[in-house]
């Protein structure tokens, strides 16, 4: 599966946490509810391999002005609850 012509597995995130620590995450799925665009993300193991025995990341997708994905934490509970279901049914 692709994202904006970009395979899913060659996208790497980098998540900044309050505590100022960081990890990366890699791009299990990447799917659309409600005209909104989501990725499930897992935390990587090295380099490129996902962990899957890591819990799956939900966040929002948007595009900038260049079209690069912008990433994005969902903070409404109702959205979030939506989407997971959708992810935790195509996940069956």
């Amino acid at each position: 599966m692709d994202f904006m012509g970009t395979k899913l597995e060659d996208i790497i995130v980098t998540l900044p946490f309050e505590d100022g620590t960081s990890v990366e995450y890699g791009v299990y799925s990447y799917f659309k509810v409600n005209n909104k665009e989501y990725f499930a993300m897992l935390p990587l193991i090295g380099k490129k391999q996902l962990d899957f025995s890591k819990s799956y990341q939900l966040y929002e997708v948007q595009k900038d002005e260049e079209d690069n994905p912008i990433v994005l934490y969902i903070e409404d509970d109702e959205e979030y609850a939506i989407a997971a279901q959708y992810f935790s049914n195509q996940m069956k």
